[in-house]
């Protein structure tokens, strides 16, 4: 289909044409009763009627297989069964005969919603086979799945970990001529006892998802954190409601340089759900190296993240909606992945950072609200307390704070408005709160009738 009548107002002026909306309903209705539409009479339509006929017979499709989402408002439709199962273990709509991926949509951009592009008239995502061959796709399996509401808010615990450089190591090296850094935390008893502090209060906090912040993990660090999760789980869903968690990043593995990884991990099993590699390692400028007091630092000229970047974004598709992890610097290097992350519609993003304490209007705000506007996801920014712990006041001046959560701030999608949740803990075991005690929070990834009026009920 030709991709000129979406880019003029064709698309716009056929999308609100009323017999257009009923011949697309009457093809959602007969795939709904019979699993597929006649391929004799699509090709009747599209001999008579063109790219409009393409049109009304994607959105027919488009309105049915809404049916087999479990990020839509339907459900009870036997004639699409195997494509729902197609999708809960293979994580797409299509199969094995067709490249790239059909995905549900959970998430719809949040700017105001004018004349559509190609992709936001249809709550399917096609993905193409250049973007898929980037991602790192799976689906969580319905017996691990913590099974989140798509109607009640989840709480999301950030714990800061990292207190003062006296937490990590810092050291600076020369490497092929360049200054390079390398960074990671401790492994003190201190630290230990922290992350099982960090785990209680989490579960007494009410928070079911929580991300600590880049730079806190080390190979054994990671062991521990699944130690204590899986001893500390119960299946009180009151009292142990924690279930995702992002224990932070770090060199994880024997590779030289290694990357710098994010693991997140279901509380209950331990197991690994979500793998990530930094994409863009960070260089520090000599004006940073001062400001942040960086032990051992050189005087002047720049030092650059020893890591190995990653290659591919990896996409986790559950209950909660289709999440993915981005490290500081990927946050506003987003050349490297952004076009699969939209092509994707990614839900949520986890974000832990090792930077200065977050302010107000900076850059991680500014890139939260672009994700916010361009794929209307909730983003979770985590940051640690040790480069503010030497900086004066005087030198970084305003409200600190170690989190912050940022999402599209209403269903309609009538304004540029996003709702920003600031969230300030003192110490590394304490978890951030916003300034009424409250832990921040994120609603699960959903596809809403609102947002397709092709879709029953609608308009």
């Amino acid at each position: 289909m030709s991709d000129d009548v979406f880019q003029d107002w064709t698309a716009t002026r056929w999308y609100d044409d009323p017999e257009v909306q009923a011949a697309a309903g009457a093809v959602a209705e007969t795939v709904l009763q019979d699993g597929e539409f006649d391929p004799d009479e699509t090709e009747r339509i599209v001999r008579e009627q063109g790219d409009r006929g393409r049109f009304v017979l994607l959105l027919g499709l488009d309105a049915a297989l809404a049916h087999a989402s479990p990020y839509s408002p339907y459900y009870d439709a036997p004639a699409l069964a195997g494509t729902l199962v197609n999708y809960l273990t293979e994580g797409k709509f299509n199969g094995p005969e067709t490249q790239g991926a059909l995905l549900p949509r959970c998430a719809f951009p949040g700017r105001p919603r004018g004349r559509s592009t190609k992709p936001e008239f249809f709550g399917v995502h096609r993905v193409t086979k250049a973007e898929w061959d980037r991602v790192d796709h799976s689906i969580l399996p319905a017996v691990h799945d913590p099974h989140f509401s798509r109607d009640e808010p989840v709480a999301v615990g950030c714990a800061p970990v990292l207190e003062t450089f006296d937490d990590v190591e810092f050291t600076f090296e020369e490497q092929s001529g360049m200054t390079v850094y390398r960074l990671r935390p401790m492994d003190t008893a201190g630290i230990r006892s922290r992350i099982k502090t960090i785990i209680r209060r989490l579960d007494e906090s009410g928070a079911r998802l929580a991300v600590m912040p880049e730079s806190s993990l080390s190979d054994a660090l990671l062991e521990h954190w699944k130690e204590v999760a899986f001893d500390t789980a119960g299946r009180d869903r009151e009292r142990h409601p924690l279930r995702f968690l992002l224990v932070g990043t770090g060199p994880l593995g024997a590779d030289d340089p290694p990357p710098n990884r994010a693991v997140l991990i279901d509380r209950w099993t331990g197991r690994e759900l979500l793998v990530q590699d930094k994409l863009s390692g960070f260089t520090l400028d000599a004006a940073q190296m001062r400001l942040w007091r960086l032990p051992d630092a050189p005087a002047d000229g720049t030092a650059e993240e020893y890591s190995r970047p990653g290659s591919k974004v990896g996409v986790l598709d559950s209950s909660l909606g289709r999440l993915a992890v981005l490290i500081c610097e990927d946050l506003s290097r987003s050349i490297g992945w952004e076009r699969e992350l939209l092509a994707c519609g990614i839900s949520h993003l986890l974000v832990p950072i090792f930077s200065k304490p977050i302010l107000r209007f900076r850059w991680e705000q500014q890139g939260a609200e672009r994700q916010v506007t361009g794929l209307g996801t909730w983003v979770t920014v985590a940051n640690s307390l040790a480069v503010g712990a030497g900086i004066p006041d005087d030198e970084l001046p305003g409200p600190r704070y170690t989190c912050l959560v940022a999402g599209p701030a209403s269903l309609a999608r009538t304004a540029y408005a996003t709702e920003l949740q600031f969230g300030a803990a003192g110490t590394g075991a304490e978890l951030g709160r916003l300034q009424t005690s409250a832990l921040p929070r994120v609603l699960p990834g959903a596809a809403y009738e609102a947002w397709h009026a092709h879709w029953p009920n609608g308009k």
